[in-house]
């Protein structure tokens, strides 16, 4: 029981320091959320939680030989996934000023869209498969039970969904992004300049493969 506690900590500790940091889904979830408001931008976030349990699931339970054992499959996703954020990207760095009133209400949108955005930027992000198998290679053993990779999934899953919603959450406050909108279209080729470097540095290493 210890020994599964300990490595709960470990693996919840490591996932939310990556979760954290910056990357494409943080750089997704704020555009989303300051370009289309509150609902877009929690829907995103709700995206890139399922995305994660695609990672998940290979990692947690030895299907991750398939990245090893066929590299151009590593590449393939390398270049969809640098494509994606470069699209993401290039369409937030041609981003004009709004000439509706910074605190109108977002125009209603199609849910599927916004969360289609955030499965595929988390699900395309080779830096989270490779995170994923590194850290489940480390610290899982093979008698690792069933219920304790079922429940780190699960809380990782969770933990992801909570800090991307918490950040369109408080970004999204009609007040919070009234004051944003003010510069909004700034902050959002901001984002979309971050997506393309990302993007960029995505298809180098493809690329560079």
């Amino acid at each position: 029981m210890a020994d599964a506690a300990s490595l709960f900590a470990v693996v919840a500790a490591a996932h939310a320091l990556a979760v954290m940091s910056p990357g494409p889904d943080l750089a997704v979830v704020t555009r989303q959320t300051l370009a289309h408001g509150r609902a877009a931008g929690v829907r995103t976030a709700l995206g890139v939680a399922a995305g994660i349990s695609l990672h998940i699931t290979y990692a947690m339970f030895g299907l991750a030989w398939a990245i090893h054992h066929y590299p151009p499959l590593l590449t393939g996703l390398r270049y969809v996934g640098a494509l994606l954020l470069l699209w993401i990207g290039w369409g937030a760095l041609r981003s004009a000023p709004s000439s509706a009133p910074a605190a109108a209400a977002p125009v209603a949108r199609a849910a599927a869209r916004d969360f289609g955005i955030g499965f595929l930027t988390n699900a395309l992000n080779v830096k989270a498969m490779l995170f994923f198998v590194a850290l489940c290679s480390a610290v899982i053993t093979a008698d690792a039970s069933v219920r304790l990779r079922l429940a780190l999934g699960a809380w990782m899953i969770f933990a992801t969904g909570v800090w991307f919603c918490f950040v369109a959450w408080t970004l999204g406050h009609p007040r919070v992004r009234a004051r944003l909108q003010a510069h909004g279209h700034w902050l959002d080729r901001v984002m979309g300049a971050i997506l393309l470097l990302l993007g960029c540095a995505m298809l180098w290493q493809a690329l560079a493969g």
